[in-house]
C-alpha cells in the first residue's frame, strides 16, 4: 500500500469538513512532514491533528539534513506560490513514491509533472464514503456546507454530482 502524504491545504479543509475522524480511522498510511504540521497556525487545528499523531494514525516524518538540502533544490524548481512546507509534502511523496493529497493547484501540477499520483478533497470524500466511514447523507451535508462558503475552490459541477448522488441513495 502506498503512503498518503498530506499538505497543509488538504489538512485545513479536512478539519473544516470534520473529516479527520473518518479519514484517519480508514486504515490508510497517512503521513505528513513536521514542516506541514508546524504550518497549522491555528492552535485548534494543531490540537485536532495532534490526537491522530499521538495515536500514530498520522505519521509525522522528520526530514534530515540531506533531505533538507534536496528539499531546497526541489523548492527552487517550484512556483514561488508553493510554500516550503507544502514543497516538503511533495518531496516526501516523491521520496516515498507515495500519493500526494493537496488542494493547491500549483503543487498538484508539480506532482503530476513528476509522475506522482495526486488527489484532493473530493477524492478524500469518495474514499471515506466508499470505505463506509461516513454515511452518504452526512457526506452530502458536509460537502454542501463547504460549497456554500464563499472560499470554496472545488469544482462546482463535481461537488453537485456527488451531493445529488449521495442524497439519492
Amino acid at each position: 500500500m502506498k503512503i498518503i502524504v498530506h499538505d497543509s491545504s488538504v489538512l485545513v479543509d479536512m478539519i473544516g469538513c470534520e473529516l479527520l475522524e473518518p479519514w484517519f480511522g480508514s486504515g490508510l498510511q497517512a503521513v505528513t512532514t513536521r514542516l506541514v504540521l508546524h504550518e497549522m497556525n491555528r492552535k485548534t487545528q494543531r490540537s485536532r491533528l495532534q490526537r491522530f499523531v499521538d495515536d500514530k494514525k498520522l505519521v509525522v516524518a522528520a526530514l534530515g539534513a540531506e533531505d533538507m538540502t534536496r528539499l531546497a533544490s526541489l523548492r527552487a524548481e517550484l512556483p514561488s506560490k508553493v510554500s516550503l512546507e507544502d514543497a516538503s509534502a511533495l518531496y516526501l511523496a516523491v521520496r516515498e513514491k507515495g500519493v500526494l493529497l493537496t488542494g493547491d493547484n500549483d503543487l498538484r501540477k508539480a506532482a503530476e509533472n513528476r509522475k506522482i499520483e495526486v488527489h484532493g478533497l473530493l477524492w478524500i470524500f469518495d474514499e471515506i464514503v466508499s470505505r463506509g466511514r461516513l454515511l452518504q447523507s452526512v457526506a452530502a451535508e458536509r460537502l454542501e456546507k463547504l460549497c456554500s462558503q464563499g472560499t470554496c475552490r472545488l469544482p462546482k459541477q463535481d461537488c453537485n454530482q456527488r451531493i445529488k448522488k449521495w442524497r439519492d441513495q
